[in-house]
């Protein structure tokens, strides 16, 4: 990968002309070399400098996973302009909110004919000066909850110094397959493509993630690495785990050589479901990477040659970033194996600050560290970086504070395991109780009282689920994330129903 651009327009014309006769992408509607993406992409510049486009200007940028969404990328960095992209099934009074806040006065599609590609947005919105200029790449809204989203503000030089730091560590190669069903709206979908055009990959796009349809293209057509969420990993052990199919599925992946690297992230992947999918496919290797939109993503990284002696964990520090542990109140301090606390990152690679709130960077921020919100330790036996929970989803029980993956770990090594999720449900003598969402494995049917009996035997007496709710999935987010908040509100509902002697869809 070329070192020296720190543009993303520069890095990626780059690779338009050294790889110009290899394919670059391709989609549901045809393929386009790099010399063809370079094409396209001086096209949309033009339709967008016609528009009105100014440099610094922010520009919403539909995608959907299409071959042009890079393209059209691309155009508005070389127009010196920052892209907002916003998935095609946005609302539109989601996309004119978005347009408030960042400013911007133009919308670039191109699933429309040349010439009606991009379009005004009606009155231009006031920008605050100075909030944003030709420097900055891309705003990423985050994906909370609760409350609006936060507009991450990225730079070129932080984005690509990020993707440097990551080919130092994933081999990203001239010719390598990917196969993409992560969406451009997000900073994962983002990494993970521009990494692969950036060193002359080959980007296979999916509008969707479907599991047996993406198993049967990699048995058929073997891609070098996919990019997903765990989700969609539970999904694919459900399949592979499918009785008869299952079977004759995971021969022809090993047959052809499957994914060469899985890359995970987004939350943590428990270890009892990569080490089932290693078994399943003993040839695939697995990423696990961990990262936050204001850091540019991608600040752990526990490698494929790592994965069986540290599942479980995130691994180490990216080259570039450095990590300390908060513990208390306290302020960011040097890690001591075994402590938990806060994980604090300071790393070139870090956002601009939020879009519109300063307050909200201010209270992010502690001197040169972020704070992550992520309670973590350092395994004392390796060095490795272990998640225990996040710091605001601490359930507390009786006064006592309880991380939620504590609770979760031991249940994701469990055989009958294929996914889980401790919250805490209130209670009026204790605060809170501790309950546990269970997605029990295909062809397993564990007891509740079977689950709680595997808790006592690992956890602390306060830590053990008083109630364990069968699902036969977890909720997600609209990232594909599981949602912490939506499985509460599942064990409530069953806790009531309970209760009340009803059945629900959530325990038996």
């Amino acid at each position: 990968m070329a070192t020296d651009h720190q543009r993303l327009d520069s890095l990626l014309t780059s690779a338009c002309t050294r790889f110009a006769d290899r394919p670059a992408l391709t989609d549901d509607t045809g393929s386009l070399t790099y010399a063809e993406l370079a094409a396209e992409a001086a096209a949309l510049r033009t339709e967008l400098v016609s528009a009105g486009h100014r440099a610094a200007d922010p520009v919403l940028v539909r995608v959907g996973n299409r071959s042009a969404d890079l393209a059209a990328q691309l155009a508005v960095w070389q127009a010196r302009g920052i892209v907002v992209p916003v998935h095609r099934s946005t609302p539109d009074a989601v996309l004119s909110e978005t347009a408030e806040r960042t400013g911007a006065r133009l919308v670039l599609d191109v699933v429309h004919t040349a010439g009606d590609r991009t379009r005004g947005l009606g009155p231009a919105w006031a920008r605050v000066p100075g909030e944003l200029d030709a420097d900055q790449a891309l705003v990423a809204f985050t994906s909370g909850t609760t409350g609006r989203p936060k507009g991450v503000v990225l730079s070129h030089r932080a984005l690509t110094a990020k993707l440097r730091a990551v080919a130092e560590v994933l081999p990203f190669r001239p010719g390598d397959q990917a196969l993409q069903v992560l969406q451009l709206n997000f900073t994962f979908g983002q990494w993970t493509s521009l990494l692969t055009l950036a060193t002359g990959g080959t980007l296979h796009l999916l509008p969707r993630f479907d599991a047996p349809g993406v198993l049967r293209r990699l048995a058929a057509r073997p891609a070098d690495r996919i990019a997903v969420v765990p989700s969609m990993l539970r999904l694919v052990d459900r399949e592979l785990s499918t009785p008869g199919t299952g079977a004759e599925l995971s021969a022809a992946l090993r047959a052809s050589g499957g994914p060469r690297t899985w890359i995970t992230g987004g939350e943590p992947l428990p270890a009892g479901l990569g080490r089932r999918l290693q078994a399943a496919l003993p040839g695939s290797g697995i990423a696990d990477v961990y990262g936050l939109s204001e850091t540019s993503t991608s600040d752990f990284i526990l490698t494929p040659d790592q994965y069986g002696t540290a599942a479980g964990t995130i691994g180490r520090p990216s080259p570039g970033v450095e990590f300390r542990i908060a513990t208390g109140d306290g302020p960011p301090r040097p890690p001591v194996p075994g402590t938990v606390g806060e994980l604090c990152l300071r790393t070139p690679h870090l956002m601009t600050g939020y879009l519109d709130d300063p307050a909200a960077t201010r209270a992010a921020m502690d001197g040169d560290w972020l704070r992550t919100g992520d309670l973590a330790t350092v395994r004392p036996a390796d060095g490795m970086v272990e998640l225990v929970g996040r710091k605001k989803q601490l359930i507390s029980r009786g006064g006592a504070k309880i991380a939620p993956l504590e609770v979760e770990r031991p249940y994701t090594q469990h055989p009958a395991g294929a996914g889980c999720l401790a919250v805490g449900v209130p209670d009026p003598m204790l605060g809170e109780r501790v309950h546990l969402l269970f997605v029990a494995a295909p062809g397993t049917s564990p007891t509740e009282e079977e689950l709680r009996a595997h808790g006592r035997r690992h956890l602390e007496p306060y830590q053990v689920p008083e109630r364990v709710h069968f699902v036969t999935e977890l909720p997600l987010g609209r990232t594909g994330k599981t949602d912490r908040a939506a499985a509460a509100r599942l064990a409530v509902a069953a806790t009531a129903g309970a209760g009340a002697g009803a059945e629900t869809g959530a325990s038996r």
